[in-house]
């Protein structure tokens, strides 16, 4: 049955070496700078998409309402003369 090595090899291994077997802290520090970069730009797209959504939601809404048909019921009504009044 084999053995786990990985383990004693790394107890084995000098500061040195083990540095070289990850990765810099630069590295890390430069790629969560990019991923920071990223998110913000993406949050100020986010924030003009949905400013976008809301102008052309207003637009929709001012449009669909100038192109409802004006009902005048006051002028279509007829007085019937049978209705009592209180």
């Amino acid at each position: 049955m084999k053995t786990r090595r990985s383990r004693t090899k790394l107890d084995k291994m000098s500061p040195e070496a083990l540095d070289a077997c990850f990765p810099s802290a630069r590295y890390f520090q430069v790629h969560f700078e990019y991923l920071h970069e990223t998110i913000n730009e993406l949050k100020q797209q986010l924030a003009q998409s949905n400013q976008q959504i809301a102008e052309l939601q207003q637009k929709l809404q001012a449009q669909s309402l100038a192109e409802m048909p004006t009902v005048n019921y006051a002028a279509e009504t007829k007085s019937t003369g049978n209705l009592r009044q209180s």
